[in-house]
């Protein structure tokens, strides 16, 4: 035993022989109210678990007496639970962890599914936002929800966003006397209730796969789209990692945003757009492409202030601000963060260049022209795109 004890256990079921001598040698317990029925509280100190913050205060008061601490979770503790937050708070020699099966685990059981594949995500006391990118294209899908992520929810969540093609198993009160599974298709589940100690198992119906679509299925403004393949090359220089934070500056039809989303499921990806209008095509495009991005309607780089420091940024509008954008962009980069950018016009080029020649910076220039082979009357010829030229700026220690 040691100064903090995590122990995990099953819903309606005694803790093992190693959780109860922990929860029996401790001095201070914390335990949500279903759990409370598992031990006996006599001559221990019991604190409740409810609201997250208020946990906080109570664990450091408790951990600052010296005395044996037990927290009691549900399952694994550090499946998607309240372990995670202590191990990172903690030291690591202090703690010992007693996990029970999760729920999960328990759930995958019910239905005599193997766990292989299965992509989980917990929307537990966390925002739905960003959930598309995150399970676009996944087959076998587990969601811990909450009583603001509802199954009917969820289930509207994903149906605005295309990913409709799933089954979902819906568990209530799992190991509990009313334990219920319900199979039901997402587009039934919309109006649906359940019991508020809930998870669900989406299984997908057919093999189709979302991919990013060609330049002329985007909604946009005049025709105007950073083309695919200049796409590719500057999302390539971005060198955008799973979890990073991306500026879309000047965004346009959203093509790079989205696009960066297939790379960067969980980061947090922000297309900035001064014009209403535009913002509206963002919004449909990312619905087509089961892409929840952050849509920021404002002009950069004021519209920057209230955002995260980038990892990466991109530069594809400016409206006459380039050196200003650059500027702002380059002091809340991340050390080791990318700026890309393109330009189109020889005036905006040079007001880049002179800005980034004044301050010094580690960059690199390039000027791409690329064909694509049209029919014109009965033949065929490469017809050109607009030149561009493609600035990449990294941000050294």
């Amino acid at each position: 035993m040691k100064r903090i004890n995590i122990v995990g256990v099953f819903p309606g079921r005694m803790p093992g022989y190693e959780a109860l001598e922990c929860i029996n040698g401790s001095d201070i317990i914390f335990s949500g109210v279903r759990n409370m029925g598992l031990f006996d509280k006599s001559g221990k100190t019991v604190v409740k678990i409810g609201e997250f913050k208020k946990f906080r205060e109570d664990m450091e008061s408790a951990y600052k007496t010296g005395k044996v601490v037990t927290v009691i979770a549900t399952g694994d503790p550090l499946f998607y639970g309240i372990g995670k937050y202590i191990t990172e708070n903690y030291e690591p020699g202090e703690i010992m962890v007693i996990p029970e099966v999760s729920s999960i685990q328990v759930a995958l059981s019910r239905i005599a599914l193997d766990s292989r594949g299965l992509y989980t995500v917990s929307l537990h006391g966390r925002p739905i936002k960003g959930l598309a990118q995150r399970i676009r294209n996944k087959r076998k899908i587990g969601i811990f929800t909450d009583n603001m992520n509802t199954p009917a929810t969820i289930a509207r969540y994903m149906i605005k966003f295309g990913l409709s093609s799933y089954r979902a198993y819906i568990f209530e009160n799992l190991g509990y006397e009313n334990e219920k599974i319900s199979s039901i298709p997402i587009e039934e589940l919309v109006d649906r209730e359940f019991s508020p100690l809930n998870i669900m198992v989406l299984i997908s119906e057919n093999n189709t796969k979302i991919l990013v679509p060609e330049d002329n299925m985007f909604a946009r403004h005049n025709g105007n789209i950073t083309k695919r393949e200049i796409r590719n090359i500057s999302l390539c220089d971005l060198d955008i990692n799973d979890g990073d934070t991306l500026w879309d500056v000047g965004s346009g039809s959203g093509s790079v945003a989205i696009a960066a989303s297939f790379l960067n499921r969980t980061g947090n990806i922000y297309a900035i757009e001064k014009k209403p209008e535009l913002c509206m095509n963002i919004q449909s495009n990312m619905e087509m492409c089961a892409s929840d991005v952050n849509i920021i309607n404002g002009t950069a780089p004021e519209a920057l202030h209230d955002l995260p420091d980038p990892d990466c940024v991109f530069i594809g509008g400016s409206s006459g601000k380039i050196q200003d954008i650059i500027d702002y962009s380059f002091k809340r980069l991340k050390i080791n963060g990318r700026i890309v950018i393109n330009i189109t016009t020889m005036e905006n080029l040079q007001k880049a260049m002179d800005y980034i020649k004044s301050r010094n910076l580690n960059s690199e220039t390039r000027q791409v022209n690329i064909s694509r082979l049209m029919p014109v009357s009965k033949y065929r010829r490469f017809v050109p795109m607009d030149q561009i030229y493609i600035i990449k700026v990294i941000k050294n220690e």
